[in-house]
């Protein structure tokens, strides 16, 4: 029976520069790292490295490996560009992949001094690295990370009697942030580039997505909130907004689910969040409901012909789990009921009006 291979590739959350790296494994094992320092006066850079640097500036660090775990293991460590993940937070690229952003090709700042450590449970290493800020880096946030992989482990189980084995192989990873603050013209900027009614749910309410845009060469973080309007422009709920980090000219889109659930017609969003001292504002974005659910989803496919304008309905009700009852859902039967009925009276008018058979 043929074997196919499915890959699961087990990623950390990794909220911007916050904590140090570690996975916690299947079985034994468990590795991590982290610097070995702390800058002075900012004891959260215990969990990540944090430099000023200057164009053309060199610097020398150090990062302490550890095997927490109860096996000995050996590890790839390389350098990673840091990436925006959905749903905002710091992540990190792929072994060989670039980023998009003021972080493409920092990953290439870094060398390291060595490439594959091989630890005893309980055993730790440190390990030197260099910095080489390039002569023309641009000025803001530039951010890599050290990234720590076991080899994948797993084994080949069947599916089901009768079907294909499956061979699962866990790619386990650490990683920590370096964030590298190249001095001159810092500029915070974000732009909401969409906003839209992902779908409705009986049990969450209704999940909205939000498409953001760091056009500054900082990372930002903001809150905000999502207000729903009819189609007359009345306000019917304002939903609470907090976007995670964004890295410096990357965009990416986040959720938010609340206990809303809106009925069949039009609606207006927008959407304003607050960072760094500014505002960034989208208006009148237009979104359709029919039958419980958005006429267009959030991304349709160019060139996708738009539905057009339902009639408006303004009814807003909570969702089920809150206690309110699905109106919308209500109207839409009775909506069908009375269709069905006027249908049937039509229906005997015209039969009553025929001429009456021939004998």
């Amino acid at each position: 029976m043929r074997k196919k291979l499915l890959i699961a590739l087990v990623g950390l959350g990794l909220a911007l520069l916050a904590w140090p790296g570690t996975a916690q494994a299947q079985g034994d094992i468990s590795f991590g790292l982290r610097p070995t320092k702390a800058v002075e006066d900012r004891p959260g850079t215990f969990s990540y490295f944090s430099h000023e640097l200057a164009p053309g500036a060199v610097l020398t660090d150090e990062a302490l490996v550890q095997n927490s775990g109860d096996v000995p293991v050996t590890l790839k460590l390389y350098a990673a560009d840091g990436i925006t993940a959905i749903n905002a937070g710091t992540a990190f690229a792929k072994r060989g992949e670039e980023s998009t952003g003021v972080s493409r090709g920092v990953s290439r700042w870094l060398s390291l001094s060595v490439t594959e450590i091989a630890l005893e449970p309980g055993e730790e290493m440190v390990v030197p690295f260099t910095i080489t800020v390039p002569a023309d880096a641009s000025p803001g946030h530039h951010i890599a990370g050290l990234v720590l992989e076991a080899a994948p482990s797993g084994e080949a189980a069947p599916s089901g009697e009768g079907q294909a084995q499956f061979a699962v192989a866990v790619i386990q990873q650490a990683a920590v942030a370096v964030l590298i603050d190249v001095p001159g013209s810092h500029i915070a900027g974000l732009e909401i580039t969409g906003v839209c009614l992902k779908e409705q749910g009986d049990d969450q309410g209704a999940t909205f997505e939000v498409a953001v845009h760091n056009t500054g060469n900082i990372f930002v973080q903001g809150e905000g909130s999502l207000v729903i309007k009819d189609w007359q422009g009345t306000e019917l709920a304002s939903v609470p907004l907090k976007m995670d980090t964004v890295l410096p000219e990357d965009a990416t889109y986040f959720h938010v689910t609340h206990p809303v659930r809106l009925a069949d017609g039009s609606y207006l969003l927008s959407a304003v969040l607050e960072y760094d001292g500014k505002t960034a504002v989208l208006e009148g974005v237009e979104v359709k409901v029919k039958d419980g659910q958005p006429e267009v989803g959030c991304r349709p496919e160019e060139g996708e012909p738009q539905p057009g304008l339902a009639p408006p309905i303004t009814t807003l009700t909570p969702a089920e789990e809150e206690g309110g009852p699905p109106i919308g859902r209500y109207a839409a039967y009775g909506a069908v009921l009375f269709a069905l009925a006027l249908g049937t009276l039509i229906f005997l008018r015209e039969w009553r009006k025929r001429p009456p058979p021939s004998r």
